[in-house]
C-alpha cells in the first residue's frame, strides 16, 4: 500500500539524486573552465601552425577556411572565396590590425609584419574553448590586396558554426572599414 508518507520520501530521494548529480556537473564543468582558461591554451602546440600552401584539416566541422581564388595559395578548397580590397598590403594589415583590437577574448600568438601573417586564440565567452585563427594578406597588382584566413577549434568535432560566424563577421567589419 503507498502512504503520502512513502510518496514524499521517494519524491525527496529523487530530489538528492538531482541536486548531487547537478553538484557533480558543475564541479566538472567547472574544472573544465579552470583547465580551458590556464595559460598553456593561448600558446600554439606542435603540429598546429598552418601553412595555407600545405593544409590538411580533414574533413572536420570545426575549420573554416576563406581563401582566394587568385592567386591560388590554398592547397584544400575553401568554404569561401576572399574578397579583394582596394588597397595596398600594408594598408590592409594595418585595418586588420585594427580591426582585431577591438574583438573580445583574443589574444596574439604570433605576429610577421613582413609576411603580413597573424595567429591568434580567441576564446569562447562562457567556457573558454580555444580557436584558433591563422591570417595571412597578399598583396596582388597595383593598389590591391586579399586575405586567407583559417578559422578552427582546437578541442571537438562540432563548432556549431562558430568558425563561420567569426570569419564571416570579421570580413564583414574589414570591408565596412574599407569602404567596399
Amino acid at each position: 500500500m503507498v502512504t503520502s508518507a512513502s510518496v514524499a520520501m521517494a519524491s525527496e530521494e529523487w530530489v538528492r539524486w538531482v541536486l548531487g548529480l547537478a553538484l557533480l556537473a558543475g564541479i566538472a564543468l567547472g574544472g573544465l573552465r579552470l583547465y580551458l582558461g590556464r595559460d598553456e591554451e593561448t600558446r600554439l602546440r606542435p603540429g598546429e601552425a598552418a601553412d595555407f600552401a600545405r593544409l590538411d584539416v580533414g574533413r572536420r566541422g570545426n575549420v573554416y577556411l576563406l581563401c582566394p581564388s587568385e592567386p591560388a595559395i590554398c592547397s584544400q578548397p575553401a568554404d569561401a572565396t576572399s574578397p579583394v580590397f582596394a588597397m595596398s598590403v600594408d594598408r590592409l594589415y594595418v585595418l586588420v590590425r585594427d580591426m582585431l583590437a577591438s574583438e573580445d577574448r583574443l589574444s596574439r600568438v604570433s605576429e610577421d609584419a613582413e609576411r603580413h601573417r597573424l595567429v591568434l586564440i580567441q576564446r569562447s565567452p562562457v567556457m573558454r574553448f580555444p580557436d584558433i585563427i591563422t591570417i595571412e594578406l597578399i598583396p596582388l597588382d597595383g593598389e590591391r590586396s586579399t586575405l586567407a584566413i583559417l578559422s578552427r577549434s582546437r578541442y571537438g568535432r562540432s563548432d556549431f558554426g562558430v568558425n563561420a560566424a567569426r570569419v564571416k563577421r570579421l570580413i564583414e567589419k574589414l570591408q565596412a572599414a574599407a569602404g567596399s
